[in-house]
């Protein structure tokens, strides 16, 4: 079976929820919807913001026995070279930190600062300087780059199969982007494409993944795809494909049950 918990959110109940949307958004990067704020998806650091009620006081986390600052959300960041690099993005924007970066050689070393929020929650960022750190491509896929001749189009068409809302704040040019739950992208890119023939090739481009086969191939021919590769079940997994009218062909999956 697939895995059942795809992400976790931190709870903060704030004073003044426009206050603190407008810091987490134009302060420190994240992502801010009316349901979560997120920054590097709801796999990196994904958090609720409650409205406090009328009267109620937000209560950060206390230090730990011998500490001099709470943690409210820790994240990780790979490689010091992203840690100082988010530091100097958030110190650029007007963030207030807690705790300035501190190295503490007997943990790894370990390398953290410390954000406050409007309410005195603090955001802890760090990590160990890991193995990878000779290396500054970072493995993990960003983004999916699909070409398609019609922007608008395409972009109602892909939101449509996976329930993304189609947002004029990631609309750029001739790009469209879909931030995706785990963290990654799905880039449509119209460039040059107006008059460009239809892809004639049937590998698939990337891979989506369902909780109900039968149901997905209805969705995507609604949607208007084409099934180029009807469902095949395997012992481990289910699939077929589906073309855009583009050409861009997609694999879509389901695991199957094992007893």
């Amino acid at each position: 079976m697939g895995k059942q918990i795809g992400s976790s959110l931190s709870v903060l109940v704030v004073s003044d929820i426009a206050r603190s949307r407008q810091y987490y958004r134009e302060v420190l990067g994240f992502d801010v919807t009316d349901w979560w704020a997120e920054r590097d998806g709801l796999n990196g650091m994904a958090l609720k913001l409650h409205q406090a009620p009328e009267g109620f006081k937000p209560v950060p986390n206390p230090p730990d026995a011998g500490a001099d600052t709470g943690i409210d959300v820790q994240g990780y960041t790979n490689t010091w070279a992203g840690l100082d690099a988010l530091y100097e993005e958030f110190r650029s924007k007007g963030a207030r930190f807690a705790r300035e970066p501190v190295v503490y050689e007997d943990f790894g070393p370990w390398k953290e600062f410390v954000v406050e929020d409007p309410d005195g929650y603090h955001l802890a960022f760090g990590g160990v300087d890991g193995g990878r750190a000779h290396c500054s491509i970072q493995p993990q896929i960003d983004a999916a780059i699909l070409w398609v001749r019609d922007l608008d189009r395409a972009a109602q068409r892909y939101g449509s199969l996976m329930g993304l809302d189609i947002r004029e704040a990631d609309r750029y040019g001739k790009l469209h982007l879909f931030r995706l739950d785990n963290g990654t992208h799905l880039m449509l890119d119209s460039h040059g494409m107006e008059e460009a023939p239809a892809r004639d090739d049937e590998a698939p481009l990337l891979k989506l993944a369902t909780y109900d086969i039968e149901r997905a191939k209805q969705e995507a021919v609604r949607h208007g795809f084409e099934v180029v590769h009807d469902i095949q079940r395997l012992p481990t997994v289910s699939y077929f494909n589906v073309r855009d009218e583009d050409g861009n062909v997609l694999m879509i999956t389901q695991d199957s049950v094992q007893s």
